[in-house]
C-alpha cells in the first residue's frame, strides 16, 4: 500500500530525481552529496555490501528508537575512504505479499530517500576485503510513520564511500533493503491467529538392541546442537507454538540417559558420548512443554506415501500406533494423537484415505498442493476440512513461504553465517502484510517447517514477535481443530513427479517388506512376553522414516541388521533330519527331528515335498510344541512311487500353515520297489536259460539226422 506522508520538501524532490535519474545526487542531512544508484541485496553487486546483525524494537511503536547493527565490507580491489552508513526509507510501503521478494532482489525499486540525521562515519579508509562494524539509532518520528494506519515500511542502510580514483566522490556502495512492520494502536487491524507447529524429531539410528549406528543425536542434543537450539528458540514464548514431538526421538534419548553403545565404522561397539545430555535434554522439554499443546506425531517421521504405493497400507497404521502412550509418560503430562504430517506436506489420495482410516485426525500439508479455486486477492485461512469417504479430515495447510523462512536454508549451512534479521524481517513482513490484505476478517496462518528442520539466529525473536504482535497471536493447534474450516473453495494439485523421485525407493521398501513377513512369521511360530520381537517390530517402523531419503545406506544398514536378527533366532528353531531314508515297502514313515534353541516355546508343523511330486506322497503334520533347548521327533507317513530315490524338502510351518524358515533337503527310496526288481531279474534270467536249453535242442536234431541218414531213411 501507498500512503502520502508529510515530507520535507528535499525529500519530495529527491524521490522524484531518484525515479527519473539513478544518477541524480540526493540531499542528506550530513551534507555529502550522495549518489542515488540502486543496490540490490546480493552482495555481488555491490562494492560495499551491508550485513545487518540486529534490528530492534522487534515491535516498534510511537517514541521508539530505531537501533540497527551491523557489518559492512569492502568487496573491491581498491581502497575506500569517507567510508559512512546511513538509513534510507521508500515513501510506498510493501502492496503485496509477492512483492516482498520483488523488493529484496531489486526489481521493484524501493531505493528510498535518505532519513535525516541518520548517517555516521564508520571508517576514514577501508582497505580492500576489510570489514568495519556499525550501528545505526535513529529515533521512529524521522521516518514520519503514519500515526494511525498500519504498512510494512521498506527501509534500507546504505553504505556511501570514496572509492579512490574514480572521480566521482562519496557514493552509494551498498544497500541492503528490509522492512519494517508498523501498527499504530488506532489502526483497527485484527492479528491474525498463527498456528505455528514445532516439530521435534531426528533420523532414527536406534537397533533393537538399543545399539545405535551412529551418534549423530550426542551431536544434535549437545550445547548448540540442532535440538538444543530448537528448544531455545521456543523459550522465549514456550506456549505460544504448538509442539509435535516424535516417539522415536524420546525413546532414544531414554535410551541413552542409561548409557548406551555405539557401532563404530569397523564394527565395534564404542560407549555412546550424549547420555548426561540426554537427561538435560529431556527435563528442559519437560520444561518447556508444561502447559503447552503437546501432539504426538506418527513414529520415526514415516515416508507414508512410498509406503501406500509399495502395499505397506499397515505399516502406515502401525507408525500411527507405535510407542503411542510414550509422550504422555515421558513428558508426564496429556499429549494428543491423531497427526500425520507426510513429507514435504504433499500427499496423494489414496494415502489420504489410508490415514483417515488409521485414525488420523488432522494431517499436516503444504498450501501449495490445495491453491484456492478461483484463485483470491488475499491469503484465505489455512484451516481445511477434506472430505475424505463419510469422515471429514482437518487439514492444515501450511503457509510454503513463512515456513521456509523461520528455519534455516539448509543443514550443511553454518546457521551463524546466516543473516538473521534479513530472514526475520521478511517473515514478520509476510505474517503482517496477511493482517492487512483483509485488516477486520483474521485468517489463520500456519507455519510449519520441516521435521528435521534447524533454527537460526533469528528464530527466537520471530517466536517472540508471532505471540504477541499487534498483527499476529498465537493459535494452538487444539483451538485450530475445534475452529470451523475455511469456506474458500481448493483445488487438489496433482502429486508432484518430484515428491515421488524423492520417496524411498521401491526395491528399499521390498526389503523392509521381506523382513517384516520373516518376522511375523518368527512372533506367530514363537511369541515372547519380553517385547525382543517387539523392539524387531518398532526398528522395522523406524527403516521405513522419510529420513531415509537423504541417507539411504544408513536406511540400509538399518534394515540387514534388523533382518540378521530376525533370521538368526528364526534358523534356531530347525530341522535336524537330514540323512536319506529307505522305507521297508512303497509306504513307511520317515523320521524328522526338530529341534528348539530359543528361550521361549516354539509352535510349528512339517511339510514334506518331493520333486518330482508325482512320485511322494506324505501328509503335513499338525502344529505341535516344543520346549525351550528341546527337540521333538515325529514319524511322518509317506509313500514313494516308482524306482530309484526321491529328493524331498522337509519345510517347518507356522501355525497359520505358512514357510518358516529354509527348507531341509534329504531323499528317500522304496525297498520294495528293489527287491521287485531283483525278482523280475531272475525271472528274465530262468526265461533266459529255458530259452537257450530249447535252442540247443534244436540245434543238435539236425546234426544226428546227418550221422545216421540209412537209419533215417528206413525209418
Amino acid at each position: 500500500m501507498s500512503r502520502p506522508r508529510p515530507r520535507t520538501l528535499g525529500r519530495l524532490l529527491a524521490a522524484a530525481a531518484a525515479a527519473a535519474l539513478a544518477a541524480v545526487v540526493v540531499p542528506t542531512a550530513g551534507g555529502a552529496p550522495v549518489s542515488a544508484r540502486p543496490a540490490a541485496n546480493t552482495p555481488a553487486a555491490q562494492e560495499i555490501p551491508v550485513h545487518l546483525s540486529t534490528l530492534s524494537p522487534l515491535i516498534p511503536a510511537a517514541g521508539d528508537t530505531l537501533v540497527i547493527t551491523g557489518t559492512i565490507t569492502n568487496a573491491t580491489s581498491a581502497v575506500i575512504t569517507h567510508v559512512e552508513v546511513g538509513l534510507r526509507i521508500s515513501p510506498t510501503a510493501v502492496r503485496t505479499r509477492s512483492e516482498i521478494p520483488q523488493i529484496l532482489a531489486g526489481d521493484a525499486g524501493r531505493t528510498g530517500v535518505a532519513v535525516s540525521g541518520s548517517r555516521v562515519t564508520v571508517a576514514d579508509s577501508l582497505d580492500a576485503g576489510g570489514t568495519v562494524a556499525f550501528k545505526l539509532s535513529v529515533p521512529l518520528t524521522a521516518l514520519d510513520l503514519p500515526a494511525a494506519r498500519a504498512e510494512v515500511a521498506v527501509i534500507g542502510v546504505e553504505s556511501i564511500g570514496d572509492v579512490t580514483g574514480d572521480g566521482q566522490g562519496p557514493v552509494q556502495t551498498g544497500l541492503t533493503r528490509t522492512f519494517l512492520p508498523w501498527f499504530p494502536p488506532k489502526a483497527g487491524v485484527s492479528p491474525s491467529p498463527v498456528l505455528w507447529l514445532f516439530p521435534l524429531s531426528t533420523t532414527p539410528s536406534r537397533l533393537a538392541d538399543g545399539v545405535f549406528l551412529d551418534d549423530h543425536l550426542a551431536a544434535e542434543i549437545a550445547a548448540k546442537g540442532r535440538l538444543t537450539r530448537l528448544l531455545d528458540a521456543a523459550a522465549v514464548a514456550p506456549t505460544a507454538v504448538s509442539w509435535v514431538v516424535d516417539p522415536a526421538l524420546l525413546q532414544s534419548l531414554q535410551d541413552m540417559s542409561d548409557g548406551y553403545k555405539v557401532r563404530s565404522a569397523d564394527g565395534k561397539l564404542v560407549e555412546g558420548t550424549g547420555g548426561p545430555a540426554a537427561v538435560a535434554f529431556l527435563d528442559r522439554v519437560r520444561t518447556l512443554t508444561r502447559g503447552a499443546d503437546v501432539t504426538s506425531s506418527a513414529y520415526a517421521d514415516p515416508d507414508v506415501v512410498a509406503l501406500h504405493r509399495s502395499g505397506l497400507d499397515l505399516d502406515i497404521a502401525l507408525a500411527g500406533s507405535t510407542a503411542i502412550t510414550l509422550p504422555s509418560t515421558v513428558l508426564g503430562q496429556p499429549v494428543s494423537t491423531g497427526l500425520a504430517w507426510p513429507p514435504g506436506g504433499v500427499v496423494d489420495e489414496g494415502t489420504l484415505d489410508v490415514l483417515r482410516a488409521a485414525g488420523t485426525r488432522l494431517v499436516v500439508l503444504s498450501a501449495a498442493s490445495m491453491p484456492p479455486s478461483p484463485t483470491v486477492s488475499y491469503t484465505p485461512s489455512g484451516s481445511v476440512d477434506l472430505a475424505i469417504g463419510s469422515t471429514p479430515l482437518r487439514a492444515a495447510l501450511a503457509d510454503p513461504i513463512v515456513s521456509a523462512l523461520v528455519a534455516a536454508p539448509g543443514r550443511a549451512r553454518d546457521p551463524a553465517a546466516i543473516d538473521p534479521v534479513a530472514r526475520r524481517q521478511q517473515a514478520l513482513a509476510q505474517i503482517a502484510m496477511v493482517s492487512l490484505e483483509l485488516p477486520s476478517t483474521p485468517r489463520t496462518l500456519v507455519i510449519a517447517p520441516p521435521v528435521r528442520w534447524s533454527a537460526y539466529a533469528g528464530t527466537a525473536s520471530l517466536v517472540a514477535a508471532t505471540a504477541s504482535s499487534p498483527w499476529s497471536r498465537a493459535e494452538t493447534l487444539t483451538a485450530f481443530a475445534a475452529t470451523p474450516p475455511s469456506d474458500v473453495p481448493r483445488a487438489r494439485v496433482d502429486y508432484p513427479p518430484a515428491a515421488r523421485a524423492a520417496e524411498l525407493p521401491v526395491a528399499y521398501l521390498a526389503r523392509v517388506k521381506q523382513a517384516r513377513t520373516d518376522l511375523a512369521a518368527l512372533r506367530s511360530v514363537a511369541p515372547d512376553s519380553r517385547g525382543a520381537t517387539a523392539a524387531l517390530e518398532e526398528t522395522l517402523t523406524r527403516a521405513e522414516s522419510s529420513s531415509w531419503r537423504t541417507d539411504l545406506p544408513g536406511g540400509r544398514a538399518l534394515v540387514s541388521s534388523t533382518q540378521a536378527v530376525i533370521d538368526e533366532q528364526t534358523e534356531k528353531v530347525m530341522v535336524l533330519s537330514r540323512a536319506p531314508v529307505t522305507l521297508p515297502g512303497d509306504s513307511g514313515v520317515i523320521p524328522v527331528t526338530v529341534a528348539n534353541d530359543l528361550g521361549r516355546p516354539a509352535r510349528v508343523g512339517v511339510r514334506l515335498t518331493g520333486t518330482p511330486s508325482t512320485r511322494f506322497v506324505a501328509d503335513d503334520v499338525a502344529p505341535f510344541t516344543i520346549a525351550p533347548g528341546q527337540k521333538a521327533t515325529l514319524e511322518v507317513k509317506a509313500r514313494v512311487v516308482g524306482t530309484g530315490p526321491v529328493t524331498i524338502a522337509i519345510q517347518l510351518l507356522t501355525p497359520d500353515g505358512q514357510p518358516f524358515g529354509a527348507p531341509v533337503t534329504t531323499s528317500v527310496q522304496s525297498a520294495a520297489y528293489a527287491s521287485a526288481a531283483l525278482w523280475v531279474v531272475g525271472g528274465l534270467f530262468a526265461i533266459l536259460v529255458v530259452l537257450l536249453g530249447v535252442n540247443f535242442v534244436r540245434r543238435r536234431r539236425p546234426a544226428a539226422k546227418a550221422a545216421f541218414p540209412a537209419e533215417d531213411a528206413d525209418a
